[in-house]
């Protein structure tokens, strides 16, 4: 239809003419012009009457109108714009309007004491026009944390300082509909600031300009809430100098320039109970302490999910606490569970979770089939059937939406999301593609833990290994522990005898270095039991060695490991493994040595020796050479030991096949042994010397446990050598990593070391009984002919003192 034919004289109802006649809704009309759907819906009800030309060109071309039709359109555009100038005084303000749009505080806001303080001072040096003072802040953190209740208590804090006023914008950055278009924002913001309907430009660029204009000269305090990325936030700051905006957000929105990041960490456990006694009433919290901590730890500290159960138990006063505490413990049920009301940790979850993209929501999925607390990007890789940097990519989006946690190149769920991502899972999936992707993890875990523990052997082939060297094969090991040790659990549940042998064998030379790192006597006893059903004598004797090694020494079991080692040497000798039968004889002659039968101890060492020379084994050989070393001092024959000890240091001072590691921690024990032989002969210093190479060799090495043996030995050295002050500086740092490493044994040994210098010291002799009450408390149950001397000797002291 020709425009002349149009009835309708204004541009409004001549724009919506057109567009019905093309068969346009609003939406395809905005997204052919460039333009925003409101912004159509506003000209055609007649609200915009001054359109601007460009607005106005591309309604044409999006129209397709041409020639006089064309012509006829842009003029009644034109004709209504210059009736809107000339009834319109250029220069007329909107009035002043003071916005106060803040929500109304919580009125129990916990733990977050010190970042406002901090934004009190930030917002002081704004007012005061600094320029070097950020003017936005941006309040970040995972869904739950408490973003909205900080950045609202904020501003009613703030509120006086910003006379000009306190405008709030929910930008639905997580809402499922979407986020708030940023030029809807600004009209929102400038119709707070007092301009008209009329008065709105229609153009997002103007609607910008025109706020930074209002903004420019007035304190103000604007927060935007909720917010998706940089490019919603950016148009929305105010331009005056004087201005403060806090910015809530998932992600940390790290792409706006001259920003504070302020992130927020969960309540602490004393937080947490003061926002329950806050909802729920001091005395009900005061009635069941222990109850109101796990509720609180149940609850992950997550701000949100805390404040849920307090409502649910404010709501029901009959409930207790402890009650509560009991429907949490369920992990199947502990989200239905937090939701009062409209408010819920899963929903809030889930926002986060639509938004994925399908690759980073399968990673989601997946990551929470990992059983550690934490992860890297290859694991994840390996459990979600992707490529490592894909991978990588996912976890940082994940980081990104708030719903992971990093932790330098690591990842980490929190509690409550983690279960969040489980039941996706298990409502997404299928059970074979879920149990698929287990075992993937699973065998991508134990080969891994096997080239890991491959770089300490001696004379590995590691062409193949994915680690450099065995340091960060160690690493790996080390970072990697809650993982691997899951997964040769599950493998050992499932019957995967033949991989539980083999990663149990491939840690070995590792175990050596790391005595006290892991859970040696349980891997070890994993690989005894997968030896006996995979029916491997050879594997069990092997294996039933190194349980025999965990636990005389890592557990201080002797006994038991007597057991272990008796077995291992009858069934080496029943196959005719003459290698594992020195092993055990080895072994044994240092269990012997501890429990004061120095004389079987010899005899064990001397054929161990003689069984290694025979099969060529000179690792073996210089191994059992050392632990005869030690019966030979346990007799008192030290110049004999040393002269074996040193043979033993020459030997690993060559070439040995051992990693670089191995070799070390080897050369260490022999300068331990040898300094042993040294104090024997009354050569404190020397032996003092000897203890202090060793403790530096395993302190490069990470052999806590062998270092704490060092610095022991070293400050016995200084108390012989009548050196009170240092020997009880070096005590006590043996005492603290003892401790790190929780052996109670070597505690109460080091404990009486030190009751006794502190009662050879008259100013110092009331420290002695504290110090023996002490020790003999790091006895507890422990049950060996040692124990049971030092525990009896203690009581005796305590009783006399």
């Amino acid at each position: 239809m020709p425009i002349g034919q149009v009835q309708r004289d204004q541009f409004g109802g001549l724009l919506r003419t057109l567009r019905l006649e093309q068969g346009l809704t609003q939406e395809e009309l905005a997204e052919a012009a460039g333009s925003s759907v409101r912004g159509i819906r506003e000209m055609e009800r007649g609200r915009v009457r001054s359109p601007q030309r460009r607005t106005v060109a591309l309604l044409a071309d999006a129209l397709r109108l041409a020639g006089a039709d064309r012509d006829r359109f842009v003029a009644l555009a034109r004709a209504e714009r210059q009736l809107h100038d000339r009834v319109t005084v250029p220069h007329d303000r909107p009035a002043l309007v003071v916005p106060g749009e803040l929500p109304a505080a919580v009125p129990d806001l916990a733990g977050r004491a010190e970042i406002l303080e901090r934004l009190s001072t930030l917002a002081a040096d704004v007012t005061a026009g600094r320029s070097d003072t950020a003017s936005v802040v941006v309040l970040h953190g995972p869904p739950g944390i408490g973003k909205t209740s900080l950045a609202v208590a904020a501003g009613h804090r703030l509120s006086p300082a910003f006379t000009g006023g306190q405008l709030f914008v929910d930008l639905q950055g997580a809402s499922p509909d979407g986020p708030v278009d940023p030029a809807e924002a600004l009209a929102g913001l400038l119709r707070s600031l007092g301009v008209p309907d009329s008065r709105v430009p229609v153009s997002p660029a103007e609607r910008g300009g025109l706020f930074r204009t209002l903004t420019r000269d007035r304190p103000l305090l604007v927060v935007l809430d909720n917010a998706a990325n940089e490019a919603q936030v950016r148009p929305l700051l105010p331009a005056g100098r004087g201005c403060l905006a806090l910015v809530t957000c998932r992600r940390p929105l790290t792409g706006l320039a001259g920003a504070v990041r302020q992130p927020l960490d969960l309540l602490t456990p004393a937080a947490g109970r003061l926002l329950l006694a806050a909802i729920v009433g001091a005395d009900r919290i005061a009635a069941e302490p222990a109850a109101a901590d796990q509720l609180v730890k149940l609850c992950g500290r997550l701000p949100l999910a805390v404040r849920i159960a307090g409502n649910r138990l404010a709501s029901r006063p009959q409930w207790s606490v402890g009650w509560l505490v009991d429907q949490l413990r369920d992990q199947r049920r502990r989200l239905t569970v937090l939701t009062a009301g409209d408010l819920g940790v899963r929903s809030a979850f889930e926002v986060s979770y639509r938004q994925l993209d399908p690759m980073t929501a399968r990673v989601f999925r997946r990551a929470s089939l990992i059983p550690g607390t934490d992860f890297e990007p290859a694991l994840v890789a390996a459990v979600a059937g992707t490529d490592e940097e894909t991978a990588a990519a996912a976890l940082e989006e994940l980081v990104e939406a708030g719903v992971l946690l990093t932790m330098g190149d690591r990842y980490q769920f929190h509690d409550l999301v983690r279960l969040y991502a489980q039941e996706r899972l298990d409502a997404e999936e299928q059970q074979t593609c879920r149990t698929g992707a287990h075992d993937q993890m699973v065998g991508w875990l134990l080969r891994r833990t096997r080239q890991a523990g491959a770089m300490f052997e001696p004379v590995a082939c590691r062409a193949d290994s994915p680690f450099d060297d065995d340091r960060a094969a160690a690493s790996w090991l080390d970072r990697e522990s809650g993982n691997w040790l899951a997964a040769l659990r599950d493998a050992a549940r499932r019957g995967w005898h033949a991989d539980v042998v083999a990663v149990a064998r491939a840690l070995h030379w590792y175990s050596d270095a790391n005595s006290h790192r892991h859970s040696w006597d349980e891997i070890f006893s994993l690989g005894v039991a997968a030896a006996q059903a995979a029916g491997s004598p050879r594997d069990e004797a092997v294996l039933l060695n190194f349980l025999g090694w965990a636990r005389y020494f890592c557990r201080d079991r002797n006994t038991d490991g007597l057991a272990a080692l008796g077995r291992a040497l009858e069934l080496a000798r029943r196959i005719g493994d003459r290698r594992e039968e020195a092993w055990a004889l080895t072994y044994t002659a240092a269990i012997l040595i501890r429990i004061g039968s120095g004389g079987s101890a010899i005899d064990h060492g001397r054929r161990a020796v003689g069984l290694f020379r025979e099969i060529g084994y000179a690792l073996g050989e210089h191994s059992a050479m050392s632990a005869q070393g030690g019966a030979l001092a346990a007799l008192g024959r030290f110049a004999e030991a040393a002269e074996l000890h040193r043979d033993v240091l020459a030997f690993y001072g060559r070439g040995n096949g051992l990693s670089s590691t191995g070799t070390a921690v080897a050369q260490a024990g022999a300068m331990m042994s040898l300094g042993a032989d040294l104090a024997g002969m009354g050569r404190w210093r020397d032996a003092a010397d000897e203890y202090a190479r060793a403790r530096r060799v395993f302190n490069r090495c990470g052999a806590t446990f062998s270092e704490a043996s060092a610095i022991h030995r070293y400050g016995l050295a200084l108390q012989a050598l009548g050196e009170v002050d240092a020997a009880a500086e070096a005590l006590r740092a043996a005492l603290a990593l003892y401790a790190a490493l929780s052996c109670p044994w070597w505690e109460a040994q080091t404990l009486y070391a030190l009751a006794a210098l502190a009662g050879a010291a008259p100013d110092r002799a009331a420290d002695a009984r504290p110090l023996l009450q002490r020790a003999l408390d790091r006895c507890g149950e422990l049950d060996a002919p040692e124990v049971r001397t030092l525990r009896a000797t203690l009581r005796r002291e305590l009783a006399e003192s």
